[in-house]
């Protein structure tokens, strides 16, 4: 079987899933009970995979993640603790430590033509945000955590890459015109092994390079092969990177 027809049955995948938490073997990978079930972007022979069609797994399988995992963000020598409980098509980031006006729950909500987020503050009521907007001045993006390029179906493949001994898809997708977004094309690399998100680096209009995500290492969690650390880079020279880590499962709260 060549290399382009066995990614048949390991593409169909969410890189949501491949962030934060999925079932089985590799970064994430489908659950058993779809597992046997044809994959939308089934290649025909040495045909290539229609690179919308991977986007479409990726934001279908996140429906089937139940999770919860606490973990923190870091940048220089900041920290911010989290608790991250996913409810299939919602995640939920709670920052217990949050204070005014920095957001104390973020929800992003996942559908089928656009990711949403809504966000409540220390003091409790929800306020308006941008999807560009930073958490806490971390570096970190609501449009990060979103990873709202998802659901841009101008997209093409255009081709194979060598990425952390992996071979992977390279995709490249582009901002639609109704879309606001800080981001004008966004460049996605797919491991063909296992379906796993390794990497994104996100453009301006400009063309110069405004964010790259990093898959640096994953965890066993359970049966779940789960995210460890990943590292968020801005493109301006000098700035240090974030880092969100995942430390574990959280404990399952009590009422009080």
């Amino acid at each position: 079987m060549s290399d382009r027809s066995s990614v048949k049955w390991k593409i169909a995948v969410c890189c949501a899933s491949a962030l934060f938490g999925g079932e089985s073997v590799g970064m994430c990978a489908a659950p058993k009970a779809a597992a046997s079930q044809a994959s939308p972007v089934a290649a025909q022979g040495d045909e290539l995979p229609d690179p919308v069609a991977i986007l479409k797994s990726v934001r279908e399988m996140q429906a089937s993640i139940r999770q919860t995992l606490q973990g923190k963000l870091r940048r220089g020598g900041r920290t911010v603790g989290y608790r991250m409980v996913m409810e299939g098509l919602q995640v939920r980031f709670e920052f217990p430590e949050a204070v005014d006006p920095n957001p104390q729950t973020v929800v992003l909500k996942f559908g089928e033509k656009e990711s949403r987020l809504e966000v409540t503050n220390a003091a409790g009521p929800q306020r308006k945000v941008d999807f560009a907007d930073e958490i806490s001045g971390m570096g970190v993006s609501f449009e990060d955590l979103a990873l709202r390029f998802l659901y841009w179906n101008d997209a093409i493949l255009e081709g194979e890459e060598r990425l952390m001994l992996s071979k992977c898809w390279r995709i490249r997708v582009r901002r639609p015109a109704e879309v606001r977004s800080q981001y004008a094309q966004v460049v996605v690399w797919v491991s063909q092994s296992n379906g796993a998100f390794l990497k994104s680096e996100a453009y301006g209009d400009n063309g110069l390079l405004l964010k790259r995500l990093t898959v640096r290492s994953v965890q066993s969690i359970g049966q779940a092969t789960t995210l460890r650390q990943l590292r968020i880079e801005t493109g301006r020279q000098g700035e240090e990177p974030a880092y969100l880590d995942v430390d574990g499962q959280a404990a399952p709260r009590t009422s009080k």
